[in-house]
């Protein structure tokens, strides 16, 4: 059984690979203020950045769940984005909503 491998010395630097960045013009949109009637959903389109630390203390038995689930997750879905941070800042805005805050 033989499994076909890339050559171990190329000729060409994978960061030649990389495709170029697009150029940052007009092409973001301008931040609008919220206002109190703003409907929040139709931001949802703008990409949120994770900004700050929530320091919990969580079970170690549930940190061990929620790794585990970012990896099945990952390899089931080939998202690389998925992150323990990501996961928990989906449920906690789950949590949130479903409370109507």
């Amino acid at each position: 059984m033989s499994v076909k491998r890339e050559p171990a010395i190329r000729k060409t630097h994978p960061a030649e690979l990389i495709p170029e960045r697009p150029p940052r013009g007009d092409a973001t949109p301008a931040a609008t203020p919220l206002s109190p009637s703003a409907d929040l959903s139709a931001r949802k389109d703008e990409e949120e950045k994770l900004s700050m630390t929530h320091n919990t203390r969580i079970k170690p038995s549930t940190k061990d769940r929620l790794r585990r689930g970012v990896d099945k997750l990952r390899y089931e879905t080939g998202d690389r984005e998925i992150s323990e941070a990501s996961m928990t800042e989906a449920a906690l805005d789950e949590y949130l909503k479903a409370r109507g805050l």
